[in-house]
């Protein structure tokens, strides 16, 4: 009979998303993750496999934490798409200003900027999370398009592109924004550009 573990599995995996996008991955140590979940080194081998393996299910949580933070905004039918994006980028703003993750940017963001990206594994994951982003934008823009409503000359797959860079660089500009304008200056600009 197997040894029954002393800790719940999905919390550490919340805890150390939340030290990895706090430290980064190569500045968090074995014993920096233990101390934070409060658990042994064996435990935390036994469990997750090793501090890569943990950091992988941490991205994966940080993929599915984005669908149920905002990218359900985008996938609902409405009469008004542009109102639909302002919501959407208004609450992508929400998330990255606030006071936990304030500082820390994205941590996919970060994760492309280090050397942790050119980890197949890790390159593999980053590549579906930016991919995803830009299918959700495309969707939407091409339900938009049926509507009748883009009043870009640009096609629905570029708009896709430029928005996922602009919710992008909203998460870079929410590590050192000092006023909630800026982003959303930077946020109206874009919409305009689309409706």
């Amino acid at each position: 009979m197997g040894r029954h573990k002393e800790f719940d599995q999905e919390k550490a995996v919340d805890q150390a998303l939340e030290l990895f996008w706090e430290k980064g991955y190569e500045s968090t140590s074995i014993q920096d993750l233990c101390d934070h979940l409060g658990i042994h080194r064996g435990s935390l081998y036994d469990t997750f496999g090793d501090k890569h393996e943990l950091f992988l299910a941490c991205l994966d949580r940080f993929s599915q934490r984005a669908d149920e933070n905002y990218n359900y905004i985008l996938k609902e039918d409405s009469d008004s798409p542009h109102e639909q994006l302002e919501r959407f980028f208004s609450k992508v703003i929400d998330v990255s200003m606030n006071n936990a993750a304030r500082g820390r940017g994205c941590l996919m963001t970060n994760t492309t900027l280090g050397p942790v990206a050119n980890v197949p594994n890790v390159a593999r994951r980053l590549e579906a999370h930016a991919m995803n982003t830009e299918s959700l934008f495309f969707s939407f823009l091409m339900r938009a398009q049926n509507k009748g409503c883009l009043k870009s000359k640009h096609s629905p797959r570029e708009l896709a592109r430029f928005l996922s860079g602009i919710k992008q660089g909203l998460h870079v500009m929410a590590r050192n924004a000092a006023d909630r304008s800026v982003m959303e200056d930077f946020c109206k600009v874009a919409v305009s550009a689309v409706f």
